[in-house]
């Protein structure tokens, strides 16, 4: 009648079969509580969270790597280097934020650190990765600290 043969059915069948479930899991997903963005934002944030305090703690080995660079360039031990402040940070790209002229950076969002390390008269600004493996001297901070 319409011209249409028991494939072309069958096929035009299980394609809507398809959007109808891909459309229904998005909907579910996007269906979300009665409270305004804010104010859950804030529910939450109020929660205090061990997994928030444990990644906030700078391991150890971020700290090793930190002051094993800290100590040649100031020709001072590691024990008389000290971690002032470090700070949980994602970095905009593979340099850690600290883009050089010249130098290409991946284009990726990176979990790591910033700490500050201070002798008796200096202050180091570092960024680190997530796992220390990657330790940068941001010399544009230090050179504004001393």
């Amino acid at each position: 009648m319409f011209g249409f043969n028991k494939k072309t059915i069958r096929l035009f069948l299980v394609n809507l079969f398809a959007v109808v479930v891909i459309s229904s899991a998005l909907m579910g997903c996007t269906t979300g509580s009665n409270v305004p963005p804010s104010q859950a934002e804030k529910a939450v944030e109020s929660l205090p969270s061990q997994s928030d305090s444990q990644d906030n703690k700078l391991p150890e080995g971020v700290a090793s790597a930190v002051l094993k660079d800290a100590s040649k360039r100031t020709g001072k031990s590691t024990s008389e280097l000290k971690i002032t402040t470090s700070e949980a940070r994602t970095w905009n790209d593979g340099c850690l934020g600290l883009k050089e002229p010249g130098v290409l950076c991946t284009q990726a969002l990176v979990p790591g650190w910033q700490v500050k390390v201070t002798t008796n008269s200096k202050v180091l600004v570092y960024h680190t990765n997530k796992s220390g493996s990657v330790v940068r001297l941001n010399t544009a901070a230090n050179d504004s600290t001393t």
